[in-house]
């Protein structure tokens, strides 16, 4: 869909003018079903005016991540006040809107276009894939909160054997399998790092639920696995903002003990955080072992 048909698409349906009680009833409605519709983890349950359970985000819940008072986000979700561009954006990155979703948002928010295209999925991924697979370095494509989404072959073949990573902080932080026997130098190496570097994306995003959701199952694994709780500690001690151009060392099928260096893309795209991340080993992948 072009742009003036999509422009178009997202006016359907709305009515009153900006900021009249029929515009403020649809700004609710949309804000109200998509954040019920939120499967962040385990179902959240809301109770709703009639004592029924919902699944989904609260009012409470969706505050929070907004780094809002109930009251406030209630005020907001009510259409009786307005925002500036870059705290819908994180409305719509919290409640998993779709693009037409979002600009609707925008339109009955405050009458404006949103500032830029925004996607919660990838838009171009037979392209990105064969990025990845046109290189002989592993590699994957990760979003904000560390899924990894797309992955080569030379990827694969670095897990050959072995439960491959869905997620980067969840393997190296909880998977012991990972620790024990392909992520070498763990505490210092890849564990101190990566607990830093989800403070600070924590600190940056505090409406990502991916990123809460990560939080919380940290502190549950620290609960049982004593040098991660010990780590979790010490990683307060010191900032750490991402590894690129940062060396660690792996235990690779064919390689064996090899010292990567970790490259990355900036963000393809604001919301997602979408980027390509490689592991580039020592000298030429045809020279390694």
């Amino acid at each position: 869909m072009n742009g003036g048909k999509y422009v178009t698409a997202a006016r359907q349906g709305l009515s009153g003018t900006p900021g009249s009680p029929a515009q403020k009833e649809q700004f609710q409605a949309l804000l109200v079903r998509c954040r019920l519709a939120v499967e962040a983890g385990p179902p959240e349950v809301a109770i709703t005016t009639r004592g029924r359970r919902s699944t989904g985000l609260s009012q409470e819940r969706t505050a929070s991540m907004l780094g809002l008072s109930v009251r406030s986000y209630g005020d907001f979700e009510r259409g009786l006040t307005h925002r500036e561009p870059e705290f819908l954006d994180r409305v719509a990155s919290v409640l998993h809107m779709s693009a037409h979703e979002r600009h609707v948002m925008f339109l009955l928010s405050n009458g404006q276009e949103p500032p830029q295209p925004f996607t919660n999925q990838l838009d171009s991924i037979p392209a990105y894939q064969l990025a990845l697979d046109s290189s002989v370095l592993p590699g994957y494509l990760s979003n904000r909160c560390w899924d990894i989404e797309l992955t080569n072959q030379a990827f694969r073949d670095v897990w050959a054997g072995r439960e491959l990573p869905t997620n980067v902080l969840r393997y190296i932080l909880i998977n012991k399998e990972a620790r024990e026997h392909v992520l070498l130098d763990w505490e210092t190496g890849w564990a101190l790092p990566f607990l830093r570097q989800q403070r600070a994306a924590l600190n940056t995003s505090p409406w990502e639920a991916g990123l809460v959701q990560l939080q919380h199952e940290l502190h549950d694994a620290a609960r049982t696995d004593k040098p991660l709780r010990k780590l979790m500690k010490h990683s307060m001690d010191d900032e750490y903002v991402h590894p690129n151009g940062d060396t660690r060392l792996i235990h690779h099928p064919k390689w064996g003990p090899t010292r990567i260096t970790l490259l990355m893309t900036r963000p393809l795209d604001a919301a997602s955080g979408h980027r390509f991340v490689w592991l580039v080993p020592p000298k030429p992948v045809s020279q390694m072992p």
